[in-house]
């Protein structure tokens, strides 16, 4: 399902200014992607308890759709366990 491009603006409008689930996670290690044809840097630290993302956190800086959708990864991630995620990060991998 698509949204309208009036609301997903406003979603990635809405995470850019308040980004959910930030900073690290205490006894995490952080992955860091850098892309370096635009300048944006991600870290995400990931916290697995029994098969299940139990935390999901991120920081990093760049552009308004990076950082959103860092964001909106950790919102729709967490609590989802290793097959879900996948399944997930695959349709995503899909739309690009």
């Amino acid at each position: 399902m698509l949204l309208p491009e009036t609301v997903a603006k406003q979603i990635i409008a809405d995470h850019q200014r308040r980004p959910r689930h930030t900073g690290p996670l205490d006894g995490v290690d952080g992955v860091t992607l850098d892309n370096p044809g635009c300048g944006d840097r991600v870290t995400v630290w990931a916290d697995l308890q029994g098969g299940r993302i139990a935390g999901l956190t991120f920081s990093g800086k760049g552009c308004a759709i990076s950082q959103s959708s860092a964001s909106l990864m950790t919102v729709t991630l967490t609590g989802k366990t290793l097959p879900e995620a996948q399944a997930l990060a695959e349709i995503g991998r899909a739309h690009v």
